[in-house]
C-alpha cells in the first residue's frame, strides 16, 4: 500500500502481523486510515503533547447532508519484487502529481555543518571565494547561507545587523559575481515571538478555539497561509530574496511542525491544505526558475511544487550521523527523480572539530570520510559540501575525495543506486549495507558500507547484483585504485571490511566496448541578427550517458550547458560546435552551419509591466 496524494489529509499505513519465528512471521491485516496531522504531533517527545491540551486540535471535517468527503488517492499492489514495487510506486507519483523533477543536479556548499549557527560576514566570503577559485571548475557552483544570516525566524528579509553588518544585499552580489548561485534557508510558516508579524499581526496566526496563538515549541507559532496579509507578507518576503538579494535555491525547514491542524482564516482547512497553499504562493513568487527544495516536511505534500527533497536525517561530523542518514537514504531511493531530486544532506570530509548533537571528541577519519561522501554520491541527489573549506584545504587526501571523478560522475548522472539489501541485509550489518549504480550497460559502481564496530566481509555474485555472470570484467577499488579485487569463480569477495568505512568499487564490463555519448542537438533554421535564439541537446537515454555540453557559437562566444540562449549581433555565416563528455572518457563532437540574416528593426519603446507571478 502506499499514499499516492496528500493534499488535504494525511494517510497512515498499519501491517498486522501474527506473531511467530522470523520464519513463521505472518501478514494478518493492513489498516489504512485518512487522519490530520494531530495524531502525529502527539507522540510523547512533540511541543504540542507536552504543552496545554487546549493547543492540541482535532481534525473536524463537517460534511454536509448530501455532501461527501474522501480518503487520498491510494496504490495498492502486490508482487515478489519489492525494488521494482518500489520503483513503479515512485513512478505512479510522478504522473500523478506532475512531479518537477528535470533539473540537473545542485552541487555546491552549505554553512550549516560547517558553522552551524555561527554563520558570519567574514567566514561566509572566505568560503564563497575559496568556492569559487578551487571548486567551481568542477560544478560546485551553489553557495548556500543556513540558519544564522536573518534577525528571526519568520522575518528574513531582515538580517542580523551583528554577524552581518553590512547587510546582504551587498555581499550576494559580491558572491554572484564570482559565478556563483546564492542558497538561502528559510523556515517559510515558523514565527519567532520577536519577529515582526507577531509583533504586529498575531491575527495572521494559527489559533485555537479560544482564539490564541498555538505554540509550536519555545516562542514559536505558526504562519496561517491562509490569511490574505500573511499571503502578501510570504509573496513580498521572497520576491526580496530572489530580486534583490539575487537567490536560485530555497531549503524550507521545519514544515512538519507547523503543519499544524487549528483553525485558519480560511474556516475547515487542515493543515497540509495550508501547507500546499503557503509553497503555491512560494512557487508563484519566486517563478519557475528557482530551485525549492523541501527539507522538514510530509514526504508527499510538496511534490509537484518542489524540485529537491531531504530523504535522510541531519548529517554531521560524526560516523554515527552518516549511519543514521543512510537508513532513510536506502529506503527512499525511489522517491529520486519520481518525487522530487533527493537531497542527502550535505556530507562532510574535514577533520573538523565541530558538533551540535553529539559530543565530538576526535575528528574524522579518513575511512568514516569516505563513507559520508560516497553515501552523497549513492543518493543520486544534491551534493553539498558541509565544511568549513579552507579548513578542508589544507588537507589534500580529504580534498581529493571531493575532486573524485567517479564520484562526480556518478552526481551529475542523477541516478540512485539500488539498495541491494533494502529488505535482506545480514542481522550482523545492522541496516542495508549494498549498493549498486547503473551507470549504463558497461559500467557500474558498487558500494558496500560497514556500519558496524567490527571487521565485515561480504561475497557478492555478480547475478545478485542483476550483471551477467557469464561477462568478463575489470574491477577496480574508486579510493584506492592500486587496492586488488580478487574474483573468485563471478563472485566479488569483500574480506575483513574495516569497521566505519566503505568500498567502492567500479565494475566495468569489458565485453562492451567503450563509446561516445549519443547527442540529438537542436539548432534553428531561421536566425535572425539581435534576436534571442535556443539553442539545446539531449543525450540518448539508451546511449552512453553525458555529464557535460560545450557550445562555441562561432562569433567568439563559448558557454556550458544543455540549454541555452544566444543573440548574434551581425549577420552573416557562423560554424557551430558542441562537445559533449561522456562516461566512458570518450567525447561527442560535431559542427553546424548556420547562417544568421538581417535583424528586424527595434520597435518604439514600450513601458515594462511586471508580470504577476
Amino acid at each position: 500500500f502506499g499514499a499516492c496524494t496528500s493534499d488535504r489529509v494525511l494517510t497512515i499505513l498499519r501491517l498486522g502481523v501474527r506473531p511467530g519465528s522470523s520464519q513463521d512471521t505472518s501478514i494478518a491485516s493492513y489498516q489504512v486510515d485518512s487522519t490530520g496531522t494531530t495524531e502525529m504531533q502527539a507522540y510523547p517527545e512533540s511541543s504540542l503533547r507536552r504543552g496545554p491540551a487546549k493547543y492540541l486540535v482535532e481534525l473536524s471535517l463537517p460534511v454536509a447532508g448530501n455532501g461527501a468527503i474522501s480518503s487520498e488517492r491510494v496504490m495498492f499492489s502486490v508482487g515478489t519484487n519489492y525494488h521494482d514495487q518500489l520503483e513503479r510506486y515512485g513512478h505512479a507519483i510522478r504522473v500523478l502529481n506532475k512531479s518537477r523533477v528535470s533539473s540537473d543536479n545542485l552541487l555546491g556548499w552549505w554553512s550549516w555543518t560547517a558553522y552551524y549557527s555561527n554563520i558570519t560576514q567574514g567566514n561566509s566570503w572566505t568560503n564563497a571565494q575559496w568556492l569559487a577559485e578551487n571548486l567551481k571548475p568542477l560544478g560546485f557552483d551553489y553557495f548556500h547561507f543556513d540558519l544564522g544570516y536573518s534577525y528571526a525566524r519568520g522575518e528574513y528579509m531582515t538580517p542580523d545587523a551583528v554577524r552581518f553588518p553590512q547587510g546582504m544585499w551587498n555581499l550576494t552580489h559580491r558572491i554572484s559575481r564570482l559565478g556563483l548561485q546564492i542558497g538561502i534557508w528559510t523556515a517559510p510558516f515558523e514565527i519567532e515571538a520577536s519577529a515582526w508579524v507577531y509583533e504586529h499581526h498575531k491575527d495572521w496566526l494559527v489559533h485555537n478555539a479560544q482564539g490564541e496563538p498555538i505554540p509550536i515549541g519555545k516562542q514559536l507559532f505558526v504562519l496561517d497561509t491562509t490569511n490574505p496579509g500573511a499571503q502578501e507578507y510570504i509573496r513580498q518576503t521572497y520576491k526580496t530574496l530572489v530580486k534583490e538579494w539575487g537567490a536560485h535555491y530555497f531549503k524550507l525547514d521545519f514544515m512538519d511542525t507547523t503543519a499544524v491542524e487549528g483553525y485558519y482564516y480560511k474556516p475547515d482547512t487542515t493543515a497540509l491544505e495550508a501547507l500546499r497553499i503557503g509553497l503555491e504562493i512560494i512557487r508563484k513568487a519566486v517563478g519557475d526558475d528557482v530551485l525549492i527544495d523541501k527539507d522538514g516536511s510530509p514526504m508527499l505534500t510538496p511534490v509537484g511544487i518542489v524540485d529537491e527533497g531531504r530523504v535522510s536525517t541531519d548529517m554531521g561530523h560524526t560516523f554515527l550521523r552518516t549511519k543514521e542518514g543512510a537508513t532513510g537514504i536506502a529506503a527512499r531511493y525511489y522517491m529520486n527523480r519520481n518525487f522530487f531530486v533527493n537531497d542527502p544532506d550535505a556530507f562532510t570530509v574535514s577533520q573538523q572539530k565541530i558538533e551540535e548533537r553529539y559530543t565530538l571528541q576526535t575528528p574524522l577519519s579518513l575511512s568514516e570520510a569516505q563513507a559520508s561522501i560516497a553515501l552523497a554520491a549513492v543518493s543520486g541527489g544534491m551534493y553539498e559540501i558541509g565544511d568549513d573549506l579552507p579548513k578542508l584545504g589544507q588537507d589534500p587526501s580529504r580534498l581529493e575525495l571531493v575532486k573524485n571523478e567517479d564520484l562526480l560522475h556518478m552526481v551529475k548522472l542523477g541516478q540512485a543506486a539500488t539498495p541491494v539489501d533494502l529488505m535482506t541485509y545480514q542481522e550482523a550489518d545492522a541496516q542495508p549495507s549494498v549498493f549498486l549504480l547503473r551507470e549504463d550497460s558497461r559500467q557500474s559502481v558498487l558500494a558496500v558500507f560497514n556500519w558496524t564496530e567490527e571487521k565485515r566481509s561480504h561475497g557478492l555474485t555478480f547475478s545478485e547484483l542483476g550483471l551477467s555472470g557469464q561477462h568478463p570484467y575489470r574491477l577496480y577499488d574508486i579510493f584506492a585504485h592500486d587496492r586488488p579485487l580478487p574474483l573468485n569463480h563471478a563472485t566479488i569477495q569483500l574480506e575483513d571490511q574495516p569497521p566505519h568505512s566503505v568500498r567502492l568499487i567500479k565494475i566495468i564490463d569489458n565485453s562492451i566496448p567503450a563509446a561516445a555519448p549519443t547527442i540529438e542537438a537542436n539548432i534553428p533554421d531561421n536566425v535572425k541578427a539581435g534576436v534571442d535564439v535556443q539553442f539545446s541537446c539531449v543525450a540518448a537515454k539508451a546511449g552512453v550517458p553525458a555529464f557535460a555540453y560545450h557550445w562555441d557559437f562561432g562569433d567568439g562566444v563559448k558557454a556550458d550547458g544543455a540549454s541555452l540562449t544566444h543573440t548574434y549581433t551581425e549577420p552573416g555565416a557562423y560554424t557551430v560546435q558542441l562537445s559533449a563528455e561522456g562516461l566512458d572518457g570518450l567525447p561527442w563532437k560535431q559542427r553546424f552551419s548556420l547562417t544568421v540574416g538581417a535583424g528586424q528593426s527595434i520597435p518604439a519603446p514600450q513601458r515594462y509591466v511586471e508580470p504577476e507571478r
